[in-house]
């Protein structure tokens, strides 16, 4: 029983004088409306190959019009000249892509057109014609150049059938196919079957909003290797804004996973590692402070009961014993505290105009005694930062900058910043005493104290948290300086987060 559908084409074909033929995907002839001898075809149809029953003439121009519904899911028009029993022919030619109750076939329509003998009142138009037709190959060729070269994969699909209408060449070799199993394949079957159902869902969202973009997806090749991608895909439309195609793109993230495992492995073991290396810095922190207390009192226990009974040389030494053991505990409790830098914190919006501040205040003592003078930049940032680590670098800056002045000459500390980039870039300015060129490196190192013989005291641990809350803020601290004309100490504080593997 014929459908609606195949009797309104029977219709229209007979009341042109045109001839229709559905024929399926496999090129096979299903049905065939109006007047067979059109194409030289006997009254009486039997089914068969669609390219074994048409004229030679015509093979050329129906196969580039199914080509144009396959990769573009356009209608094609086209007319074309021929013989029949020698006899001159023409007639154009139609061709659609058809999905009719879940199946796809092509609707072919042939209609005859009059001969004309009039070479020369249309000769300007097939120039015309010619000349257009030269320069549409030239953008093809430029465009498959590219499509075909470019060193990521390239896939159309036509939305109507969900099959893969072109593919580009790296794709093939990506996903190890030759060209003919790739095209008219569907297309979740290059996806794995993980992604198989998403594929599926995300071909509906296209068709309801004409775009997909950065979508995580897995390919499966002919070998049964996976290729992790990223999926962008845009929609070609035609002149009703229907949507006809999908270009989509395929990045391939192998190596980008390949780093992100790599980043959460490193993250893991360095997890491991500042566990393992906190637990033995408390511990030992723990088990040396008790034998150093016990030094300490049975010093000052010397000290006091036997103290006359010493030389000068006696007391020197017990003297001695106590600053070493005092200098010992300061240092363990300063290499815990380095340790423990940043732990159990997060970032947060901090005004570091409002933070400096606060440091001055809490140095009031200091800044009086020695009638420092502090100038802070009123344009100091607002940005995300670990407030109580950032807190005390600017404190041991400004501090250092106090404590390690010239003789007689009031220290005078200047602060400021500038955007750069990606990047605040904080300057801490001093008159001191200045540090020499060799030793700008080992200063940030811990325990290293340059100017060991001078009298400022220090654990030598300061410069070295400021190095440790920089790199925190994906920063770096440096120092320029001249002795005795002062330092200026620079440090970078990034303005974003970085992406963290989780």
């Amino acid at each position: 029983m014929e459908t609606d559908f195949s009797i309104q084409i029977s219709d229209v074909v007979t009341q042109l004088n045109a001839l229709s033929i559905h024929v399926c995907e496999a090129f096979d002839v299903c049905k065939l409306h109006g007047d067979g001898e059109i194409l030289g075809l006997n009254s009486v149809f039997e089914k068969g190959n669609l390219f074994e029953m048409l004229p030679s003439e015509l093979h050329s121009s129906v196969a580039e019009a199914f080509k144009t519904n396959q990769e573009t899911n356009l209608s094609a028009k086209t007319d074309v000249n021929y013989f029949i029993n020698n006899s001159p022919k023409k007639l154009r030619l139609f061709s659609n892509l058809i999905n009719n109750k879940g199946k796809a076939f092509y609707l072919l329509t042939f209609l005859p057109l009059a001969l004309e003998d009039k070479a020369m009142e249309i000769e300007g138009d097939f120039q015309s014609l010619h000349q257009a037709r030269k320069k549409l190959k030239i953008s093809e060729e430029r465009y498959n150049t590219y499509f075909e070269n470019d060193p990521v994969i390239h896939l159309s699909v036509n939305p109507l059938t969900g099959r893969i209408a072109q593919c580009n060449k790296f794709g093939l070799d990506k996903l190890e196919y030759p060209k003919e199993e790739v095209v008219g394949k569907l297309i979740y079957e290059i996806f794995t079957p993980e992604k198989k159902e998403k594929c599926i869902t995300l071909l509906e969202k296209f068709k309801t909003e004409g775009r997909l973009d950065s979508e995580e997806m897995e390919l499966k090749t002919k070998s049964g290797k996976v290729i992790p991608v990223i999926l962008y895909t845009s929609a070609q439309y035609d002149d009703k804004g229907n949507i006809v195609l999908s270009r989509s793109t395929l990045v391939d993230i192998s190596e980008l996973k390949n780093i992100q495992k790599r980043l959460r492995s490193k993250k893991t073991r360095l997890e491991l590692l500042n566990a393992e290396l906190e637990q033995l810095v408390s511990t030992c922190s723990h088990d040396l402070q008790e034998p150093l207390a016990t030094i300490k009192f049975a010093g000052d226990l010397l000290a006091k009961m036997y103290s006359k009974n010493l030389d000068d040389k006696g007391n020197d030494y017990l003297s001695y014993i106590n600053e070493a053991v005092d200098r010992l505990s300061s240092q363990i409790k300063a290499l815990l505290a380095h340790i423990r830098l940043g732990k159990d914190t997060s970032r947060q919006r901090v005004n570091t105009f409002e933070l400096v501040e606060t440091v001055v205040r809490d140095l009031g003592q200091s800044i009086s005694n020695s009638n420092a003078a502090i100038h802070i930049a009123n344009d100091l940032p607002v940005l995300e930062a670990y407030e109580v680590e950032l807190r005390l670098l600017f404190q041991n800056l400004i501090s250092n900058a106090i404590k390690y002045t010239k003789d007689g000459i009031p220290p005078e500390i200047f602060i400021e910043a500038k955007e750069y980039h990606d990047y605040f870039v904080f300057k801490v300015k001093d008159n001191g005493i200045g540090i020499p060129d060799a030793d700008y490196n080992e200063i940030f190192k811990i325990f290293n104290r340059v100017d060991r013989e001078n009298s400022r005291k220090g654990d030598g641990v300061g410069l070295a948290h400021c190095d440790k809350i920089v790199r925190m803020h994906e920063g770096k601290i440096s120092v320029s300086s001249q002795v005795n004309r002062g330092s200026t100490f620079t440090f970078t504080i990034k303005k974003d987060y970085s992406l963290i593997v989780e």
